[in-house]
């Protein structure tokens, strides 16, 4: 049959090796491209098998690659719930493919594999016979079918099954609604492969910088029963666009199973890693006079160890600045199998400083490695499994799982680490008992028995190499062993330390790092929540709908609150911004830390709607901080300041012990400038001159001392550089003065009563700061940080352990232009210096007072949408009201809540102080 024409009919095309062997070009291996139109039907009762679709056509079609929700199949979506995005096309259970193929005459006598890179528990037939199943959810599942697919006309019929019962390992990533959805289909490639009896089964690659050699291990099939065997290895070096042919090696071995051989380089091998990315091209053939067969990988020559409580890559100290990956991806609902995808993801997180991502629970497919290994990101994959591994049955499929990862994917040098899942509470022997068993199949990898194990109070199992968790477990529930400045409020008092303790650049993770042998990293940092900008919504095009995002913006216009969503996003994600920057710092000062993996970069749009990213869920910036200012504490040198408090008095010394983590690639030696700033003219400044940073190390780089002064409240910058690296830090100064007010005719009150009534009644001026136990049932609890991850998944949470429920708001918008702020600078949004303030408060419910905007808003979570006042203004017959709910009278002692109410009095002895949004007296009564 001539080739050509097999080409034009079945789309066969000829893959992977076309050799030279002399002046004659041999094809070694022939495939058939199945993607396009196949057969398909439902089978919601399961009744496929006993009435043998398998041998017969089916009903209707789709395409693949592809899903039911890509082709519009399965059940019309009701379902509005708030916990996730929406499908709009839902189906659970069987479904069936089938397509007809003409196998050409050349696969006669050949070995056959189907392949099916990704997809769901499958079962095959070819014709009407039964071939097997396979489970396997993390890397392709291939079926040998050589003993039915002869030359000629043959049908191809897959039951594909995405039951949740077929894959009982909890909530994990790789099927969850909550990411990219439970679909059925098959995504990625989809081909018929044919080779000689005797082929390469499996082609693994080890670096050997230390002897610049690559060690390569060849599994052999050796369906010929050839006793001697030659192997030539080709070479090949693809840099910068380019791809440089190496010498050729060759053997002549036993045909065993298994034949090791080695790669020998001439020169020192070019090494790969975050900032270099040369890539080395391995094909290995096989020959008896003639060529057999032939298998090519790529790989990197790169060693990724754990050196004491550190990382190393090729000898040199890195620190990990990771993100948290969940399967995103609303357009499709399904990993993106094609290459450019994943470049883009990673050359947008790599951007943001980010040089490491953790797959939660989930392995994406070899195109999101191959992407890695171009761009230089190193790259933890995970089992898929969330919960407690009680049987048996379950770890064994898992194990399995992780035997196809490394099989697949353990080339990639962006391929480094391996998780066995998130948040393992029980099994551990049976965790141990795998990850023992995968790290005896590749021991180059670094492995660990789980992220954040029984909610860090469990002990790194001996087999690990790293640690990942929140705490650490040697002091149960207390600050001391967090990992993080932040936790939810059912698993920390008042949510952990950036919202229970005075805020100061000089908090790190030491004491929990030290009781750690191995590498620590810091487990789903930040989960700092922003409000939604509801434009958003237009960009979801694809199968994912974004009803929740709908109902959650109807609940915002039901409270009058429409058209604030781009404000409450600007205040809400500029105060997350500078909370994940505090986290990430407080990582970066911690002698011995081996990195963070933050949650997230990007929004989770799942689990109650989790939107904790400074990006979109479409990995599209929210503009709320720049890519320069983000970088200023998550890039590879970080200069870091430690010093007691923000907030300062005129007269005082400041003092800052500066740092720098330098974990580049290079030792940097330059001068260290400073200087203090009020945003116009240069205060003071300073030089360190010829400073030496060694890469991998956290170094002490000196002092800076400054006496601060200022004739009134006032906001500085104190910004550092070194070489191309900056940052900076915000100080509030305030006068040093007595802590007393000159009231003059206000009336300064703790609640509403007749005699305030009557004050108002005469036109008189009211400050009243409401007494926070008459008030409890028409406020909320001040909240200093953004509330963590979303309010109804930790309500429930908290309610169900009989613990505190977090008050849910996302700090304070307000305009720094307001005449009340004359004597308290502040930003559009929630900062340092209003942390004394903000625990001190009860926001007020203001949703009865429609269209009205509060001096200071605290914003609410998208779920709740309450209006809220901290401090707002209304009128009241003749009289004038500004209400402040955070008690200032009980914490003057702090110069930043003296200043603020210094200067509401101010405001109110002005004549800017005349508010006009009024009230009656019973809509003011119905308000306390």
């Amino acid at each position: 049959m001539n080739y050509k024409f097999i080409k034009l009919l079945f789309t066969t095309s000829l893959i992977l090796a076309v050799l030279s062997c002399g002046s004659e070009k041999q094809f070694v291996r022939n495939s058939i491209d199945l993607s396009g139109t196949w057969q398909f039907e439902l089978d919601p009762d399961n009744k496929g098998i006993d009435e043998k679709w398998y041998a017969g056509d089916l009903s209707d079609s789709v395409s693949l690659p592809g899903t039911t929700d890509s082709n519009k199949k399965g059940y019309i979506n009701n379902d509005t719930t708030t916990l996730h995005l929406n499908r709009e096309y839902k189906y659970e259970g069987a479904a069936w493919y089938r397509k007809k193929i003409v196998a050409p005459d050349n696969f006669k006598g050949k070995h056959i594999v189907l392949t099916l890179e990704r997809t769901k528990p499958s079962t095959l037939w070819i014709d009407d016979k039964f071939i097997g199943n396979s489970y396997l959810l993390q890397s392709p599942q291939r079926y040998d079918i050589s003993d039915v697919l002869t030359p000629g006309t043959h049908f191809i019929t897959l039951r594909i099954d995405n039951d949740l019962k077929l894959t009982p390992y909890g909530n994990a990533h790789i099927y969850s609604d909550d990411t990219q959805t439970n679909w059925n289909g098959i995504i990625g490639k989809i081909f018929i492969e044919a080779t000689e009896k005797t082929f390469i089964k499996g082609l693994s690659v080890k670096p050997d910088i230390a002897n610049k050699k690559a060690a390569v291990e060849i599994k052999l099939e050796n369906g010929l029963e050839i006793p001697e065997i030659e192997v030539e290895l080709k070479m090949s070096l693809i840099e910068d666009g380019r791809k440089d042919e190496l010498k050729s090696i060759e053997y002549k071995v036993s045909a065993d199973s298994v034949i090791r051989v080695a790669y020998y380089f001439d020169e020192s091998p070019k090494l790969w890693d975050e900032y270099r990315q040369p890539l080395y091209e391995l094909t290995a053939l096989i020959k008896n006079g003639k060529i057999i067969d032939a298998k090519t990988v790529k790989f990197g020559m790169r060693e990724f160890k754990a050196e004491r409580k550190q990382f190393s890559v090729n000898g040199r100290k890195t620190f990990l600045r990771g993100k948290h990956d969940a399967a995103v991806f609303p357009l499709t609902g399904y990993t993106p199998t094609d290459v450019e995808s994943w470049m883009r993801i990673f050359e947008i997180a790599k951007s943001y400083g980010i040089n490491h991502y953790r797959f939660h629970s989930y392995c994406p497919p070899e195109a999101a490695f191959e992407a890695a290994d171009r761009v230089g990101i190193y790259l933890q994959a995970e089992l898929p499994f969330w919960g407690g591994l009680e049987s048996d049955s379950v770890a064994e499929r898992l194990k399995k799982e992780g035997v196809g990862m490394l099989s697949s994917y353990a080339n990639h040098p962006s391929f480094v680490m391996f998780g066995a899942g998130n948040e393992i509470w029980s099994g551990h022997e049976r965790v141990v008992k795998i990850i023992t068993e995968l790290k005896s199949i590749d021991s180059t990898l670094l492995y660990t028995t789980g992220a954040n194990n029984n909610i860090g109070y469990r002990e790194p199992e001996e087999i690990s190499d790293y640690y990942i968790g929140a705490r650490t477990p040697y002091e149960r529930d207390t600050v001391l062993t967090h990992l993080r400045l932040s936790q939810a409020f059912a698993d920390s008092r008042e949510g952990g330390i950036l919202n229970g303790f005075y805020p100061s650049t000089r908090i790190n993770f030491d004491y929990p790092v030290s009781k750690i042998k191995i590498p620590v990293i810091s487990h789903e940092v930040g989960q700092y929540q922003i409000y939604p900008d509801y434009s958003e919504i237009k960009k979801y095009t694809g199968v994912l709908k974004p009803w929740n995002l709908e109902i959650f913006r109807k609940r915002m216009i039901r409270n009058g609150l429409e058209d604030m969503d781009k404000e409450f996003r600007r205040a809400s994600g500029a105060w997350s911004a500078i909370c994940y920057k505090a986290e990430m710092e407080a990582a970066l000062r911690t002698k011995n830390m081996a990195g963070f993996q933050l949650l997230d970069l990007q929004d989770f749009p799942g689990q109650g709607t989790a939107l904790v990213g400074i990006l979109d869920a479409f990995m599209d910036g929210k503009g709320v901080v720049s890519v320069d200012k983000w970088k200023q504490s998550c890039n590879d040198v970080v200069l870091l300041l430690e010093f007691p408090g923000y907030c300062r008095r005129s007269n005082e010394i400041f003092e800052g012990n500066l740092k720098i983590a330098n974990y580049s690639d290079k030792k940097i030696e330059d001068d260290i400038e400073w200087e203090l700033t009020d945003g116009k003219n240069i205060i003071e400044s300073g030089v360190i001159k010829n400073y030496v940073s060694e890469q991998g190390t956290l170094s002490d780089a000196g002092k800076i001392e400054i006496k601060l002064s200022a004739d009134k409240p006032s906001r500085f910058n104190l910004k550092l550089k070194y070489a191309q690296y900056a940052n900076e830090y915000p100080l509030w100064v305030y006068p040093s003065e007595k802590n007393r007010i000159d009231f003059g005719d206000i009336t300064v009150a703790d609640k509403i009563d007749e005699a305030i009534i009557e004050k108002l009644r005469g036109g008189n001026k009211v400050l009243l700061f409401p007494d926070h136990k008459t008030i409890e049932n028409k406020s909320l609890a001040g909240l200093f940080t953004p509330d963590f991850w979303n309010y109804g998944m930790f309500k429930s949470i908290s309610e169900n352990n009989k613990k505190p429920v977090s008050p849910g708001t996302l700090g304070i918008l307000t305009d720094p232009d307001h005449p009340l702020f004359e004597y308290f600078p502040t930003d559009f949004h929630t900062n340092w210096q209003w942390f004394s303030i903000i625990k001190a408060s009860r926001p007020l419910i203001l949703n009865k007072l429609k269209n009205y905007k509060p001096i200071v808003s605290v914003i609410d979570n998208l779920e709740r949408n309450y209006r809220l006042g901290l401090i707002f203004e209304l009128k009241v017959g003749k009289g004038s009201l500004l209400v402040c709910t955070a008690d200032l009278e009980k914490i003057t002692d702090y110069p930043e809540a003296f200043s603020l109410y210094k200067s509401i009095v101010n405001y109110m002895k002005s004549d800017a102080f005349n508010p006009s949004y009024s009230v009656d007296e019973r809509q003011l009564k119905e308000l306390f």
